[in-house]
């Protein structure tokens, strides 16, 4: 399964600065950064939201080319 992800010219600074101004996303992001080059699953972010909350918080990350999502 391939998820879209944006290209370099097409990530802007605006939406990446909107994304990050979501405590939960900005939370997730500083846990990533915290285990940089480590495989996470979903499982380990399950104490910042539910599932269904941390489905759409990483699908925003991801569309505005914060993270990326390997399946």
């Amino acid at each position: 399964m391939t998820l879209p992800h944006p290209t370099a010219d097409q990530i802007s600074l605006s939406n990446v600065l909107a994304v990050l101004g979501d405590p939960t996303r900005l939370a997730i992001v500083r846990y990533l950064a915290s285990k940089e080059g480590v495989p996470l699953n979903c499982s380990q972010f399950l104490d910042l939201c539910s599932k269904t909350n941390l489905s759409y918080h990483l699908a925003k990350l991801r569309e505005a080319g914060v993270t990326r999502t390997e399946v």
